[in-house]
């Protein structure tokens, strides 16, 4: 009896402690993307002259959604799952004898799944890992332009990593991601792919409440 009543309490204190080192938050935040890319020369069909398309700018992004946090020890383990949507402004440019420029605006929406895995020492915390990125929807000008199409791949994935302030209930993230696809590559002009030659990368800053 004595040995069933020191298991039971081994078994609440463990459950004690996994509980306070689990935490269960919501987060939101800004983007700001990091592209220098080259322009892409789209080739002329039947009547229609060779054109230019370059990113003139890539705007700032917005995020919320939740994060999870497991504690061992000195590590952590957290996943999250976080509404993305941000947008690019493109620049084409006839490059006809009398060259006009217009911008179009494309944006877009995913689900991220960041995955990180990290160490704690003290309030700070440094963490790394994989991140997927789930296509939900896209609304773009582009499709005011002869023969544009776009078809984006349901699921890319990248990497992260990050350096967090942890005090109290309140999360202070900052991190940098990259991704292994080249941005554009959902951009087609009369059946034929085109991408830019950088993949896509942003610092993302974040603020979160656990509860």
């Amino acid at each position: 009896m004595k040995k069933i009543f020191v298991f039971i309490i081994l078994i609440l204190g463990l459950a004690h402690t996994i509980q306070a080192q689990f935490r269960v938050g919501l987060k939101f935040g800004a983007s700001s993307n990091n592209l220098l890319t080259s322009p892409i020369t789209v080739h002329s069909v039947n009547d229609i002259s060779d054109f230019k398309l370059s990113l003139a700018q890539a705007n700032y992004g917005v995020h919320a959604g939740i994060f999870t946090q497991l504690k061992i020890m000195g590590f952590f383990v957290q996943p999250e799952l976080m509404f993305n949507s941000n947008s690019s402004d493109y620049k084409i440019s006839d490059l006809g004898k009398d060259p006009v420029s217009v911008i179009k605006r494309e944006s877009y929406q995913n689900l991220d799944i960041p995955f990180l895995l990290g160490v704690k020492f003290g309030p700070l915390q440094l963490g790394a890992g994989p991140v997927g990125h789930v296509f939900l929807r896209s609304t773009s000008e582009l499709f005011d332009v002869a023969g544009y199409s776009q078809k984006f791949k349901e699921f890319t994935y990248g990497y992260q990593g990050n350096i967090a302030l942890v005090i109290g209930k309140l999360y202070i993230d900052v991190r940098y991601e990259n991704n292994f696809s080249k941005f554009g590559d959902h951009i087609r002009f009369f059946g034929n792919q085109y991408q830019f030659d950088k993949s896509p990368a942003r610092l993302i800053g974040s603020i979160g409440i656990a509860f």
